[in-house]
């Protein structure tokens, strides 16, 4: 049979436990979608979700059919709750004749979106510097 004093000290170890097991830092929810362009896939894309307040972006990379599947930090999936700039491109270094994603989407985002608990699913149809143009 424990004592006083080891009962206080069992229970006061126990709260410290407990208190370690809750959630800390920032609130992140998965987030996932489609890029085309002109409708049509848009694989090796990349993508970042920028918070509006500045604080770490998410990225993400699309695959052969477009998809893209955002993280936050490497092992954690997701953006921030919260609203963000969007800005979607193409790296020449890794694909021969990349196009050039229109700055509305890239460069001079106009591209707005919240992500929200729970899951999210964004897709998106880019269009390229020249079809701007037209």
């Amino acid at each position: 049979m424990m004592d006083r004093q080891s009962r206080i000290a069992a229970s006061f170890l126990s709260l410290i436990v407990l208190a370690g097991c809750g959630t800390s830092g920032p609130q992140i929810a998965p987030v996932s979608g489609h890029i085309t362009l002109d409708g049509r896939p848009l694989a090796t894309a990349d993508i970042v979700f920028q918070p509006e307040d500045g604080q770490r972006p998410s990225m993400g990379r699309c695959d052969a059919e477009g998809r893209y599947v955002l993280s936050y930090k490497r092992g954690q999936e997701g953006a921030l709750v919260g609203k963000h700039v969007v800005q979607i491109s193409v790296s020449r270094e890794i694909v021969k004749n990349a196009p050039t994603i229109a700055a509305k989407f890239n460069t001079q985002s106009e591209v707005r979106r919240e992500v929200k608990p729970g899951l999210n699913e964004f897709d998106f149809d880019v269009t390229t510097e020249k079809a701007e143009k037209k």
